[in-house]
């Protein structure tokens, strides 16, 4: 298992912190908004743009344009360009601006800032910085390729993102919240980088209606799992004495300290007679899983984040907490051998934080958080 980052191994790490807008995967929108036209939103305090270009691939940019900021999403896709709606600045999928209209020459500043795309199931993913930090995470030693996904879910939570992330690792709330008795202690681990995992196995003890279908159908015991990768994106996985189950759950920072929760429900692809019952299959599993996590969401409104206020029955919150708020935000610069008699080693010694996941420590040098 790789070691990951943390820093006092007993402290809460103080609010700021923090990243606001964690360097990770985001959901975007579905492959099929950009059909024939570009699309663009307010996300991660920002317009980005999303279009396809002529060639088939997606690029993700900023929306405003160059000149005088207008919207790029009103724009028009012309073969691997986004021609501005304005005065028909075009950019490339590099976010260089490509062509003005009776200019003799393109100003330097023409240019915006672009995103790493990734797309999968339908869906449009971008990673929040100049390149990805990993890869787009999926359920853990499975070919994405051999699943099929459901439509997205969405709901609000009222608190922010790494609040609403730490729920995979608050041992006290699964009971409390979830119906969910634990049968034996949970185990903790980083599987991979910048991730960090929760696995239990819990017998159901709710008594909702989805609790006591779930218990007929599925079973009354389940081991599941939890990663969290990057912060703010979850795979879980449940393995029922019956029934297998996973989904991908995107949570996005929102302006207002809300977190906007999307999920995508996983079914395995079938080849045979069976694959005609796959939408029906996917969107049982969808009305459960979300049923589920609304239900959580609801319980929990107002929760704030107050590190004075944990205690040792907190810990693996804690433990959480530590890691997220020390995860790097941009990648490490490499420093050019021959170039080393200009580096200062003291200088940048500053930026080493300790971290840890469970009891190995190493040392990983952090960037600033953005």
């Amino acid at each position: 298992m790789y070691s990951e980052f943390s820093s006092s191994p007993t402290r809460p790490p103080a609010a700021e912190d923090f990243a606001s807008y964690p360097a990770s995967w985001y959901l975007f929108c579905e492959s099929r908004q950009l059909k024939d036209k570009p699309f663009s939103q307010r996300i991660l305090g920002r317009q980005l743009v999303a279009y396809r270009k002529a060639s088939g691939q997606v690029a993700v940019m900023d929306a405003r344009c160059a000149h005088l900021g207008a919207d790029l999403g009103c724009g028009t896709i012309v073969g691997e360009t986004l021609q501005c709606p304005f005065h028909n600045w075009r950019y490339g999928a590099d976010g260089v601006c490509t062509s003005i209209p009776h200019a003799a020459e393109i100003p330097s500043f023409a240019r915006l800032r672009t995103y790493p795309v990734a797309e999968r199931h339908g869906s449009v993913f971008f990673f929040n910085g100049p390149e990805p930090l990993f890869p787009l995470p999926f359920i853990l030693d499975a070919d994405p390729a051999d699943f099929v996904a459901g439509k997205t879910f969405r709901y609000v939570a009222d608190c922010n993102w790494y609040m609403n992330s730490a729920h995979a690792f608050d041992t006290q709330h699964f009971a409390a919240v979830h119906d969910r008795r634990l049968l034996a202690p949970p185990s903790m681990d980083c599987p991979a980088p910048y991730s960090r995992r929760n696995s239990y196995h819990a017998e159901v003890i709710g008594h909702t209606v989805f609790d006591r279908i779930l218990r007929v159908v599925a079973g009354r015991t389940v081991n599941i799992t939890l990663t969290i990768w990057g912060g703010n994106m979850a795979l879980i996985t449940a393995a029922f004495d019956r029934v297998r189950s996973g989904f991908l759950m995107d949570m996005q920072p929102l302006e207002n300290g809300q977190t906007l929760c999307q999920g995508i429900i996983y079914a395995r692809r079938t080849r045979n007679l069976l694959r005609a019952f796959t939408p029906l299959n996917l969107s049982i599993r969808r009305l459960f899983t979300f049923g589920y996590l609304a239900d959580e969401a609801r319980r929990l409104r107002g929760t704030r984040y107050n590190p004075a206020s944990l205690g040792p029955n907190d810990k693996d919150m804690i433990e959480y907490f530590q890691w997220v708020a020390s995860l790097p935000q941009t990648a490490p610069t490499t420093i050019n051998p021959e170039a080393k008699e200009d580096y200062d080693e003291e200088t940048d010694r500053s930026f080493d934080v300790p971290v840890s996941c469970g009891s190995t420590s190493v040392i990983a040098s952090a960037a600033a958080k953005g």
